[in-house]
């Protein structure tokens, strides 16, 4: 695989799609952390991952989208921050392998800042 800055400059680049609507399709519900998942259903996110590579995603994104310290915490999650981090993260290196580059996805926080 070439360098990314190299690579972006040679062509346009794909990235996947919505990690959130992929899960709840295999019937996670809204009502959960689709973050947390990365601990507790490791295996199903990292499938979701491989979907979008082997489909011909450039580019996964980690499935961290809602995991900062507010969002988690509305799930009793907020102490689990930096494992939910790191979890996204290997799984989709995992995924990835040499077929794709990553990046961390980062979201909103989850209410209304004024």
């Amino acid at each position: 695989m070439l360098p990314f800055a190299e690579a972006v400059r040679e062509r346009v680049l794909v990235c996947d799609g919505a990690m959130g609507t992929m899960l709840y399709s295999r019937g996670v519900f809204i009502n959960k952390s689709f973050d947390a998942m990365n601990l507790t259903q490791a295996p199903l996110v990292e499938a979701v991952h491989q979907e979008y590579v082997l489909a011909g995603a450039d580019i996964i994104e980690t499935n961290t989208f809602g995991a900062n310290r507010i969002k988690l915490a509305s799930f009793g999650l907020a102490d689990r921050l930096h494992d939910i981090n790191v979890a996204g993260a290997q799984i989709a290196r995992r995924a990835a392998g040499d077929r794709a580059y990553v990046a961390g996805a980062i979201g909103p926080l989850g209410i209304r800042i004024e």
